[in-house]
């Protein structure tokens, strides 16, 4: 039955006589699918590998002083001092897990905050990341994972079929491979980034795994329901645990939409993971299955809908005068400046439209053009075209 007939990501009393742990790990009480870890008060997965690569991590060498390079922490509101007085706070005045899970108020609650961030981050940075395919989508989750501290670069690993992506990753110290099976067999947390058309053939090309090794998938392939990728990856290990996801490019300046979907073998820790790790790049969600699809032919299509009207009111503006960059910048910025108005209001994008339009005027006059040219039936049928070629992907159409 693989990884879950040895450890059934439940906390095991034996592991605290291991070497490698013995020093830090202790239980989560009322909580059998977690661990914690004494010096650095934080939660992980009651999963041995997880756990094993936590000790590697450099928060847990730096807390538990076994030296080694300290990295950079991620600034937090307050200043330097404050995030120096939080984390001495942390290694000075080591606090229970009950604790560190009740809430409190006023100061204190602020405290319980701080804790949680550096709490959530380590959920995520000991597990060994992987992924398969090397294109656009992936480096944009890459670097902006290595770039938010959730991995460190060693525990990285990346496969393409040639080395044309492959060494800019080098250059940001991630191992790379030309075997896949290589991936799925070094990680706990495998991110498939292929072509639809190519996915049946790469994971028929994968070796089976050992019982003792059950990775988390997580697939960014356009249109590919959990049934199927649950019924492929079946021959790689028993009850895969599989997460389907999709983001857009705009995620690449942590501005993106990522939403995900459990299959049937995941559990709640596996969402705790997708949200701190698909939290960095921007709005994330966990969301239904059948709702995968629309959300797709809006989400991932939608950036080059708004490409292409900034593009346009841009070349408007140079049509009447302006010059080109400052055209552009004006565009952007208007684009940028309304969804800011729709995403912190809470005003109905109608009603936003309503109050830039004065009777007679400029904007309402412009607005007809539009209507006239039927621009709003356009974008919905844009987005109509996308979700049903997305849908005819794995044959659901």
């Amino acid at each position: 039955m693989g990884k879950w007939s040895k450890y059934g990501k439940k906390y095991k009393k034996e592991w605290e006589n291991e070497a490698d742990l013995r020093e830090w790990l202790i239980a989560v009480e009322g909580d059998i699918t977690k661990a914690a870890c004494r010096f650095c008060n934080s939660r992980l997965r009651a999963h041995h590998s997880d756990l094993m690569s936590h000790a590697e991590t450099v928060k847990h060498k730096r807390n538990s002083g076994q030296g080694g390079v300290v990295k950079r922490e991620k600034r937090k509101p307050g200043g330097k001092k404050a995030v120096k007085k939080a984390l001495t706070n942390l290694k000075e005045e080591p606090v229970t897990v009950t604790a560190f899970l009740g809430t409190k108020d006023g100061v204190e609650n602020k405290r319980t905050l701080f804790r949680s961030k550096i709490c959530h981050d380590e959920v995520v940075n000991p597990a060994s990341l992987g992924f398969i395919g090397c294109g656009t989508i992936a480096q944009a989750l890459l670097s902006t994972f290595l770039k938010e501290g959730l991995v460190d670069p060693h525990l990285t690993i990346a496969s393409a079929p040639t080395d044309r992506n492959l060494c800019k990753l080098r250059a940001q110290g991630v191992r790379t491979t030309h075997d896949n099976s290589e991936v799925v067999k070094n990680s706990d947390l495998v991110f498939i980034c292929v072509k639809p058309q190519v996915l049946t053939e790469v994971v028929e090309d994968l070796m089976p795994l050992e019982d003792v090794h059950s990775p988390l998938f997580v697939s960014v392939v356009t249109g590919v329901s959990l049934v199927t990728l649950e019924e492929l990856l079946g021959t790689v290990v028993d009850c895969p645990r599989v997460v389907r996801c999709m983001t857009n490019n705009p995620s690449a300046v942590g501005q993106g939409c990522c939403l995900f979907t459990r299959g049937t073998y995941t559990s709640p820790s596996d969402a705790d993971v997708m949200h701190s790790m698909l939290g960095s790049l921007g709005l994330c969600a966990e969301i239904s299955e059948h709702h995968m699809d629309a959300a797709s032919g809006l989400v991932c299509s939608g950036p080059a809908f708004i490409y292409t009207a900034i593009e346009a009111m841009a070349d408007g503006g140079v049509k009447m005068g302006l010059p080109r960059h400052l055209a552009q910048q004006l565009a952007a910025q208007t684009v940028k400046g309304s969804a800011a108005m729709v995403l912190e209001g809470d005003k109905h994008p109608g009603q936003l439209k309503d109050e830039v339009c004065s009777p007679g005027g400029t904007t309402i006059t412009a607005l007809h053009t539009l209507e006239r040219l039927s621009f709003r039936n356009t974008i919905i049928s844009a987005v109509e075209t996308s979700t049903t070629l997305t849908m005819s992907i794995d044959g659901k159409e």
